[in-house]
């Protein structure tokens, strides 16, 4: 029996060489952990994106538990966070957004568009502006003051006609500029009513306005045969666009887009947080869930701070 237990110096050997074997697999992580420190990677964007977050939360966890509304906890914390005043939004500059409550990133984004050119005709078009959700806009719409303007309608260069009428005058073509026109002139319109004239500026507001009259077709109510009455009376001006800057807009933001559902704002997030802020707005065809029709209606919609 006892020759079974003794081991010759061989067999001896092999036994010391894999016990010392498992003694440093065990001892490698402990010495590499000691002698080797991971560098520190710091990404300032996403860094300033969970501190906007924190500050978020923190604001959430100071309120009153009393007075707030757990069935509308959204609204709640809007109500917290804006503080309104009677302001002029064309004429309202970066400290004063930043008074009502907005970051000094979504005032800039502000001015930016009031800088280029855009304007605010009546209270409704602060909704185009995605750093303003319909609880913020609720808040604030008691307190705008939009002054008086010179009404500005924007036509073609050149004049068309309609065909000859029943008189045998010819009949110039009353034509509207969609993305600036009220609901006043949209009824001017031939196939347009007061119904429709209300859709259309509904999704005119969740678009950002529109890129092409054929977007129409796209308005609830608007089938083949009524958009064949309309689409010659409309026109669209692209460059009054309310255009989605990918790189600072939230996953809720993004989703206010009819184009963009919470996969593709979640896809768009996410590769902003790997890779880094988007430099071009084509970038974001090399999303695999953006499949080459949905991008080409998404691009007239997305900027970037680099490019528009």
């Amino acid at each position: 029996m006892f020759d079974y237990l003794n081991f010759g110096k061989s067999e001896r050997v092999a036994i010391i060489t894999v016990v010392l074997f498992i003694i440093c697999i065990i001892l490698l992580p402990l010495i590499y952990s000691r002698f080797h420190k991971p560098e520190q990677v710091i990404d300032a964007e996403f860094d300033k994106e969970i501190a906007e977050f924190l500050k978020v939360e923190e604001a959430f966890t100071k309120t009153d538990q009393r007075s707030f509304d757990f069935s509308n906890p959204e609204k709640e914390i809007v109500r917290r966070s804006i503080t309104p005043f009677s302001f002029d939004p064309n004429s309202l500059d970066k400290n004063g957004w930043v008074k009502l409550g907005f970051s000094e990133k979504q005032a800039t984004g502000i001015l930016k568009y009031t800088g280029k050119g855009g304007r605010f005709r009546k209270k409704e078009d602060l909704k185009k502006l995605y750093v303003i959700s319909e609880e913020t806009y609720k808040l604030l719409e008691p307190y705008i003051e939009i002054a008086d303007q010179e009404p500005q309608r924007k036509y073609p260069d050149k004049d068309e006609n309609r065909p000859a009428s029943a008189t045998g005058f010819m009949l110039k073509k009353y034509q509207v500029e969609l993305n600036s026109a009220d609901s006043a002139e949209l009824v001017k319109v031939y196939g347009i009513g007061p119904a429709t004239a209300r859709r259309i500026l509904r999704y005119r507001d969740k678009l950002g306005g529109f890129a092409s009259p054929d977007q129409l077709k796209e308005v609830p109510g608007v089938d083949s045969a009524r958009y064949e009455m309309i689409k010659d009376g409309v026109f669209a001006d692209a460059g009054e666009i309310i255009k989605i800057d990918v790189n600072s807009a939230t996953i809720i933001q993004l989703r206010q887009h009819p184009y963009i559902d919470y996969y593709v704002a979640k896809a768009i997030v996410d590769r902003r947080i790997r890779r880094g802020e988007f430099s071009s707005p084509d970038e974001l065809s090399e999303i695999p869930l953006i499949y080459e029709t949905l991008f080409k209606k998404l691009r007239p919609y997305i900027s970037t701070n680099q490019n528009p």
